[in-house]
């Protein structure tokens, strides 16, 4: 759960970005709340329900069926195939709302239902898709869901030998976030909110070459708006 501050409101982006226990959902949260008005503790309940709903589901069948068949199945979670790239699908509170998302706002999703649920989960970003592993102690490979396409397993023989099969961390994971809606949002000429996008990447924890990248990026879409 996202915890209040002193006065009462849930923490900004800014104060999540520079707090290294931070959790994804409210990093998540807190990014959709700097571009529109947004209904935190409805989103927070939402996903108790979904926790509630897997954990009982989970008594019966094994953990990562209960995920794929009460978002996928039961809520119908998946992935938006109609104006995929609109910035909507990259807002945890309206993915939870509609059901529809980017693959990783989906596994945003999977992730702090699986929390709540009592189950080990991990967002894993690859190249061009994002999905959620289980990963096991020792050498055996993690066992992954694709949120995108209903929450289906997917056959850890084909992708195991890849270097990029790895739990990420909340804050690189918002920082993704935030590459897709610099994108969208300069692909609907909202040079605004895209630069509002390309800030926020700059209060998150950063290599110092990716940090001089995103920054000089910045500077090209400030130019541009003036």
């Amino acid at each position: 759960m996202i915890a209040s501050g002193d006065n009462g409101q849930m923490p900004g982006f800014a104060d999540l970005a520079a707090d290294a226990t931070a959790g994804l959902g409210a990093l998540a949260l807190a990014l959709a709340a700097e571009f529109r008005e947004v209904d935190e503790s409805g989103a927070l309940a939402r996903l108790d329900e979904l926790g509630a709903d897997v954990a009982a589901a989970a008594a019966s069948m094994h953990e990562l069926d209960a995920l794929g068949e009460v978002l996928g199945v039961r809520h119908g979670f998946a992935g938006a195939a109609d104006d995929y790239d609109h910035p909507d699908n990259s807002m945890l509170d309206l993915v939870l709302e509609r059901g529809r998302g980017l693959p990783i706002a989906l596994s945003v999703v999977y992730v702090e239902t699986a929390r709540r649920a009592g189950i080990a989960l991990d967002g894993v970003g690859l190249p061009g898709h994002y999905v959620v592993g289980q990963f096991a102690r020792g050498a055996a490979p993690p066992v992954l869901l694709d949120p995108f396409a209903g929450g289906v397993r997917i056959e850890a023989a084909t992708t195991a030998a890849s270097p990029e099969i790895r739990p990420w961390g909340a804050h690189e994971t918002a920082l993704r976030m935030l590459n897709n809606l610099v994108g969208s949002y300069t692909r609907r000429n909202d040079l605004g909110r895209a630069i509002r996008a390309a800030e926020l990447r700059l209060e998150l924890p950063l290599e110092r070459r990716l940090a001089e990248a995103l920054a000089t990026e910045l500077r090209g879409l400030r130019a541009r708006l003036n």
